[in-house]
Parts: C-alpha cells; sequence; structure tokens
C-alpha cells in the first residue's frame, strides 16, 4: 500500500488566517511528507468558496516538485471542464519536468454548480467535457502533430513541443462513481482516483471487459480525513470545527448525488463540540477517522481488504494548526505507517 498526504488548501472562515501563511504551512506540511515516508502528495481544487479552497493546484504543486525529491506529486482532483486541456497538458509536462518525472494527474468532473455558473460550463456538459479533453491530454502528451474537432473543443494544428519526462505521459486518474464515469474510465483503462467508492467493484468488472490488465491499474482511496493525538478528545478538540467545516462545504455548495463524505448526515450539522458524538460521523462511523494510534489505526484496517494500490489520507483540516498537524502526521508515520504500507 502506497499512502498519499492529500491537501485542500483551506482557511477556516471564522478564524481566516493570511493565505501566505495557510500556503507556507502546506508547503512545508509537503517536505516534511517527504521526509516521513508518505509516497504521494496531492492536492485538490475547487473555486470562489468562503473557506479560500486553493483554486490552482498546478501551482502549488510545482513549489512542491522545487523542494522534494522524491515524492510523486499530483491533482487530486484536477476540475478539468474548467479547464483548456491543452493548456493542462503543457502544465502538466512543465511540472513533470521540474519534478523529474514525478507527476500523476488525477481529475474530476466537478460536483458544485455555483463553480459551473462562474465558468459558464453547463452542468450536464462535465462529464462529456472530461473524457473529451483527456483524449486531447494524451495525444499533447505523445508530442506528435494533431487536429481535434469535437463536440467540446476544437484545436486545428496542435504539436506540443514542450513534452512530458513520463512516457506516454504522467499516469492519468479519474475519481469516477457514478455509472457513465466508471465506465468510460475502465473502457479507456484510466486509473480510479475514487476506490472504495460506490464504482470500484464496477471498475474492475469492466477493466476485465475492456480487455484491461486490472494487476497494472492503480486505485486510490477516496480521502480520508484523519487526526490523531494522545486522547481521542484532544484529537477531536484540535480537528472538529475544520470537519465541521468539511461537510458544510458539501451541504451548502455540492450536488449531493456526487458528494462522497457526507451523505446521509447533511440535513443538520449539530454544533461544534456535540459534532463529534454524530453516528456516522465520530461515533461508531467512518466519515473521519479521529482518536488515539490506536483507534485510527483499527478504523482504517476497513480499507485493508478494498483492492486499492494507495490509501489517501487528509491531515490538514480548515483552521487547524500546522503544529498538530504535523504532530498527528509524525504519529502516523511512527506508529501505524510500517504496517500500513505490508497492506
Amino acid at each position: 500500500m502506497r499512502l498519499i498526504v492529500t491537501m485542500g488548501i483551506r482557511n477556516l472562515p471564522s478564524h481566516p488566517r493570511p493565505l501566505q501563511d495557510l500556503y507556507r504551512d502546506h508547503l512545508e506540511e509537503a517536505v516534511l511528507a517527504e521526509e516521513l515516508g508518505f509516497d504521494n502528495v496531492w492536492a485538490s481544487e475547487h473555486h470562489f468558496s468562503e473557506d479560500a479552497w486553493n483554486p490552482s493546484p498546478i501551482t502549488f504543486l510545482a513549489a512542491v516538485a522545487a523542494r522534494t525529491e522524491r515524492v510523486r506529486i499530483g491533482t487530486y482532483v484536477l476540475l478539468l471542464p474548467f479547464h483548456n486541456p491543452v493548456r493542462v497538458a503543457e502544465d502538466i509536462a512543465v511540472l513533470d519536468n521540474i519534478s523529474g518525472g514525478r507527476v500523476d494527474l488525477p481529475v474530476g468532473v466537478g460536483s458544485a454548480a455555483a463553480e459551473f455558473r462562474a465558468f459558464g460550463i453547463p452542468l450536464n456538459e462535465r462529464l462529456g467535457r472530461t473524457f473529451e479533453a483527456l483524449r486531447i491530454i494524451e495525444r499533447c502528451f505523445a508530442g506528435e502533430a494533431f487536429s481535434h474537432k469535437g463536440k467540446y473543443y476544437d484545436f486545428p494544428d496542435v504539436r506540443m513541443t514542450t513534452t512530458p519526462v513520463q512516457k506516454p505521459g504522467p499516469p492519468i486518474w479519474v475519481a469516477s462513481m457514478g455509472d457513465q464515469s466508471v465506465g468510460w474510465t475502465a473502457r479507456r483503462g484510466y486509473h480510479l482516483a475514487a476506490g472504495a467508492g460506490r464504482g470500484h467493484a464496477k471498475y474492475e468488472e469492466l477493466l476485465a471487459q475492456f480487455g484491461h490488465d486490472r494487476s497494472t491499474r492503480q486505485v486510490a482511496s477516496i480521502p480520508i480525513r484523519v487526526h490523531l493525538a494522545e486522547t481521542r478528545e484532544k484529537a477531536w478538540d484540535e480537528a472538529e470545527a475544520g470537519l465541521h467545516q468539511v461537510l458544510h462545504f458539501y451541504r451548502t455548495r455540492v450536488d449531493l448525488q456526487s458528494a462522497t463524505s457526507a451523505t446521509g448526515v447533511l440535513d443538520r450539522l449539530p454544533p461544534i463540540g456535540e459534532f463529534r458524538n454524530v453516528p456516522g460521523i465520530g461515533h461508531r462511523g467512518s466519515q473521519f477517522v479521529v482518536g488515539t494510534p490506536e483507534e485510527v489505526g483499527r478504523a482504517l484496517t476497513a480499507y485493508r481488504n478494498k483492492r486499492l494500490t494507495h490509501l489517501s489520507l487528509n491531515f490538514h483540516q480548515p483552521g487547524m494548526d500546522t503544529n498538530a498537524v504535523r504532530r498527528s502526521m509524525e504519529t502516523f508515520a511512527r506508529e501505524l505507517m510500517p504496517s500500513v504500507k505490508t497492506w
């Protein structure tokens, strides 16, 4: 099992910090992730949210690439419908060169209707745009001259002269769970960035049907929000406000049919302090994995037999003190990483 530190760089609206400090802290945590033995650092994307969620993961990852030597870097996920696919291919190729060939390209179709409105993209075009864009990106990575005229994109006479280090290009992952998205992901043989989600089993079934070797495909878990401390109460005290904001974001902004971390508990968010005791969140549930090393390790065993190649862990929730985040990462590396990597 390989271990991903997934970063959603976000403020806590009730206690915002200067963004330059927030980005600095996450960059230092990315460097620490490499030092501690994590395998990947991936960064996510959202736009126009009250918590100032990082809208530019590739820019942030360029800074991570310059400060690290081993850890793989990637976008978990790049919201592809909002981007020109030729520009994405160019940016990813440059990032792959900066990093010496360490880039992964996980993408998603998006789910926040307000973001689609702001970018002038119809929500019902998200799936078609994503998979058409991926075809264009693959052709760009190849470095061969081509023209493309499709339903959504028209690019005459393209030949990308800045090509990636990795051949035929950085690995492409798709965060697929719906039937159509899973079907297209499996048909094209992309890696799955939503493992242990509702489309995982169908993805594996269709891979074989379309003639792809399952053993060569990688599957990352849906991000697991995790925090470790000496006691359960301390862990929740440090993380609860941020976890509350996580669910608030999905409750207010996301198409609930696409949300993966908040189903069943979105109608009412209890106040901070009571949040940790709600079944399905912090009490006899796995929405969030928070507690002592023993408790967190026990909860994570639910993912042991999910046929995953990567476990995605999100340590830094909105508003958390970076010192608490770093202690949690260090504790995980010391107490749990040796056994989890053997899964």
